[in-house]
């Protein structure tokens, strides 16, 4: 019987009846074809691909979630900048608060979020004369990386006024 016209075969690997039977391809030249999987190399060079699809995606998706995690602090920290001004052309002198809970009460349009789900500590402090500030966000244990690195805003929007603040 010639099988080369037929496109599948089924055929047992041993000949003996209770043996499972398997389907088979043709070939173009009637040479059986195992239809079973895929070869070592085919799955090596897939792992490749993904494996560098992944060296790629991920150091970008970290610097993306850093960068969403610092507005944070930006955000609040022009906010307060803002209530300070407001405040300052109301009164003649800035407002100091020791703390996040200290501002939300000197500024109450101060809303940052609730105090145990922020990254940041915010702060401000003012000198004798009252006529300047420094805003602080120093990272508390939720900001991650940023744990104890201070970001600092003052008076006159300048970014890193102080030494010991971190520019941004």
């Amino acid at each position: 019987m010639d099988i080369r016209g037929r496109s599948l075969l089924l055929f047992s690997t041993s000949g003996r009846i209770d043996e499972t039977w398997h389907l088979v391809r043709l070939g173009d030249k009637g040479m059986r074809t195992h239809c079973k999987g895929y070869s070592l190399i085919e799955l090596l060079v897939v792992l490749g691909i993904i494996g560098i699809l992944a060296a790629i995606a991920i150091p970008s998706y970290m610097g993306i979630q850093k960068k969403a995690v610092r507005s944070e602090f930006k955000t609040n920290l022009e906010v307060l900048r803002l209530l300070e001004e407001k405040y300052h052309s109301e009164r003649g002198v800035y407002i100091a608060g020791a703390t996040t809970d200290a501002l939300k009460a000197a500024l109450p349009e101060f809303k940052p979020g609730e105090t145990a789900k922020l990254r940041y500590d915010y702060s401000v402090t003012v000198p004798q004369d009252g006529q300047s500030f420094i805003a602080r966000a120093v990272g508390n244990a939720a900001a991650g990386s940023d744990q104890n690195i201070t970001f600092c805003l003052d008076q006159n929007n300048e970014k890193a006024p102080d030494p010991a603040c971190q520019p941004w």
